[in-house]
């Protein structure tokens, strides 16, 4: 786990050039680069870390300043990074099971653009990071797009493929939002025997559901086994 900086697994590209001179100049160029790393300052858009082909490193640059093909459009980093950071630490995993994934990522014009997915940066340590709902905790899949650009999308944004296992939807499931997290440890096992032989709450095995978003106060007991 990392604070602020992250390794990433790195990926050649081009970087937009104007974004080595504050957007004031050479526009329409571009520069070899290698990324290697990304920083997260909660409250603003991920940073990547860049080694240029003549040696230098750049810090903290938007995704949208990185292409991987000169004919790609210069989108908005709102469309390609949909939230911002939701906490100074962070993790990146290249999650094998995903690996070189075909996706399709959903705009914010809702059209589709199809991709493959590279990485994925996620946060802890801090209550929008970590907690459930539609304002809770997102990731950021690391994508890059056919269209040139790379983007950053949440689970929500993306539909993945992998024809020895998926049959795509044509139509977006009507999955609802998860609110609640959950816990094992509960009040039953009382005892204070070795192998915790609580005869008294034996088959009274009880599961909690934590009701949030922003409190964890209310509990509720469910009895699976009576």
């Amino acid at each position: 786990m990392a604070t602020l900086n992250v390794d990433i697994p790195r990926f050649y590209c081009l970087l937009r050039k104007q974004f080595l001179y504050d957007d004031h100049d050479h526009h329409g160029e571009f520069v070899k680069v290698c990324v290697f790393g990304a920083a997260s300052i909660a409250g603003r858009a991920v940073g990547f870390h860049i080694l240029t082909e003549n040696g230098a490193v750049v810090w903290r640059v938007p995704i949208h300043a990185l292409c991987h093909k000169e004919d790609a459009p210069l989108q908005p980093l709102d469309w390609l990074q949909m939230w911002d950071c939701f906490s100074y630490e962070v993790s990146c995993t290249e999650f094998g099971r995903l690996r070189d994934s075909r996706v399709r990522v959903q705009m914010r014009d809702r059209s589709w653009v199809g991709g493959q997915y590279l990485f994925t940066l996620d946060w802890f340590g801090y209550p929008d990071a970590e907690e459930a709902g539609d304002s809770g905790a997102k990731c950021g899949h690391v994508v890059a797009l056919d269209n040139g650009n790379f983007c950053m999308q949440p689970n929500n944004r993306i539909q993945w493929f992998s024809p020895a296992f998926v049959t795509p939807f044509e139509e977006k499931p009507d999955y609802v939002t998860n609110t609640r997290v959950w816990k094992v440890e509960r009040e039953t096992e009382t005892t204070d025997a070795y192998f915790y032989d609580d005869v008294d709450n034996f088959g009274k095995l009880s599961q909690v559901s934590l009701y949030v978003k922003g409190q964890r106060v209310m509990q509720k007991v469910k009895e699976i086994f009576k």
